[in-house]
């Protein structure tokens, strides 16, 4: 026969098998679930990682970009600032060059051929203006206006002829 105790152990027995099945049942349950969590947690934090990565890659392309652009404008600038000091630099040796050529005789022989030109051109319009304005520079005023006068006279006759003085390096303007 079998005694109480007997189907007391019997019946713990079969009630701790159904618990353990049960239990590793929702065991592995709450092991899936958990895992898929994990596995969703953990993909939504790498795409959180690669957006904050990708975020910083471009700031730090935009940085570099601003740099280089910072850079090449510093650059134009200072090359410009260069050629602005040595176009200063050519001028001033050009207007040396060019006062020192109105010291010398070919100054002379090159008022005159321009004089001979003018006469030319004047020579089409002899009959539409009754005076002429000759400008120069102070000093060639004082050293070729006798000069220019009379080379002029020799081809306009009847027409007035008007010195005017302005500052610029030398040579003749005509009004």
């Amino acid at each position: 026969m079998v005694t109480i105790e007997q189907k007391l152990l019997l019946f713990s027995k079969l009630l701790n098998q159904s618990m353990d099945k049960n239990f590793n049942e929702e065991l592995k349950k709450l092991n899936q679930h958990y895992e898929a969590l994990l596995k969703k947690n953990k993909e939504s934090v790498d795409n959180e990682v690669f957006e904050i990565e990708e975020k910083a890659k471009k700031q730090v392309e935009m940085k570099l970009i601003e740099q280089k652009s910072k850079t090449k404008v510093l650059l134009k600038k200072e090359i410009m600032n260069v050629k602005e000091k040595y176009f200063k630099i050519f001028m001033e040796n050009f207007k040396n060059r060019l006062r020192n050529y109105t010291l010398t005789d070919d100054y002379k022989t090159y008022l005159s051929k321009s004089i001979k030109n003018l006469n030319e051109e004047l020579s089409h319009f002899n009959k539409e203006f009754n005076s002429v304005n000759i400008c120069l520079n102070s000093k060639d005023y004082n050293k070729y206006s006798i000069f220019i006068k009379e080379e002029f006279q020799k081809e306009i006759y009847d027409k007035i002829i008007n010195f005017k003085t302005m500052e610029f390096l030398g040579g003749i303007i005509l009004e």
